[in-house]
């Protein structure tokens, strides 16, 4: 229990000092790399926080894409949306594939929940374009804050049982159209934000569909992969990105997916989600302090 709680402290080190790095490592190398090295630096640290939430978690890493995009990478709101889906879609697609071949992904589920997750996403990215980045920014942080204290609250869960029950054991009807539902709600926030979405995925799927924890990040996975597509094609008609920047963090979020993942087999998730709950709420009451200052004067 002892080594337990220490590795699950230490991933929460881990996670907050990532969350910092930017600030050390400008201080630190300023003097040896140039804007552009330390800009590419930064998006490679903040690639493997995303990807390292997206793994244990399946879907924190969506939650801190943004922040991390504008406030460390330094990029606007709506390359940042753009780029955060692009990153969270690829990432979650290769984690889809890795939980796969343990036979962890509901593949009828996903693309069920993906059908209309897909033109919700569109239609919130079309509506991202008509509000200011400081209000996008202030209800993303207000999101946050709902979501920490959700999470954090949550009830504890066996996380080692995997018994597949109600519509993880048998897809009728009635889950399908509860999966097109909580879909369309997914993905309009997918589009609006440019988040993975599969802080909600996960949950709605064990709580609503009653899939074991396990299964339903593998499932999360693929949704998160599907409805990313359609944020990505409403956001890339207005934003400009640099490919090379954004292969950087992709590559930074694959690798901190690939150690996320080896995460769930060894920290509780009880443990896990709280330590999440933890580093989104600090984001989002950042987030509202930083814009909603802007709002008010």
């Amino acid at each position: 229990m002892r080594s337990r709680f220490g590795r699950h402290r230490a991933i929460c080190l881990s996670a907050a000092a990532l969350a910092k790095a930017g600030g050390f490592f400008q201080h630190a190398l300023s003097l040896k790399l140039s804007s552009m090295e330390f800009h590419y630096i930064l998006a490679l640290l903040s690639g493997g926080l995303i990807g390292l939430l997206l793994g244990s978690t399946g879907g924190g890493g969506s939650l801190v894409a943004i922040p991390l995009l504008v406030y460390v990478v330094g990029i606007p709101v709506q390359t940042a949306s753009a780029m955060s889906l692009i990153v969270v879609g690829y990432s979650a697609l290769f984690g889809a594939w890795q939980e796969s071949r343990h036979k962890r992904v509901h593949v009828p589920a996903a693309l069920v929940f993906s059908l209309t997750g897909v033109l919700g996403a569109w239609i919130g990215a079309q509506g991202h374009q008509l509000v200011s980045e400081t209000i996008v920014l202030f209800l993303f942080g207000n999101l946050l804050l709902f979501m920490s204290f959700w999470t954090f609250w949550q009830p504890q869960n066996d996380s080692s049982d995997d018994t597949a029950s109600g519509c993880a054991k048998h897809f009728s009807w009635p889950c399908a159209l509860k999966a097109s539902a909580i879909g369309w709600g997914v993905g309009l926030l997918t589009g609006f934000f440019g988040i993975g979405g599969g802080f909600l995925i996960v949950p709605a799927l064990m709580l609503l569909l009653e899939f074991p924890i396990r299964l339903a990040i593998g499932t999360s996975f693929l949704i998160i992969a599907l409805i990313a597509t359609g944020g990505v094609i409403g956001h890339l008609s207005l934003a400009s990105l640099d490919i090379f920047l954004t292969g950087l963090v992709l590559v930074g979020s694959v690798l901190g997916l690939v150690f996320g993942s080896k995460v769930t087999r060894s920290i509780s998730s009880h443990h896990l989600r709280r330590c999440v709950a933890i580093l989104i709420g600090v984001i989002g009451l950042g987030l509202i302090l930083d814009n909603g200052w802007h709002l008010i004067f």
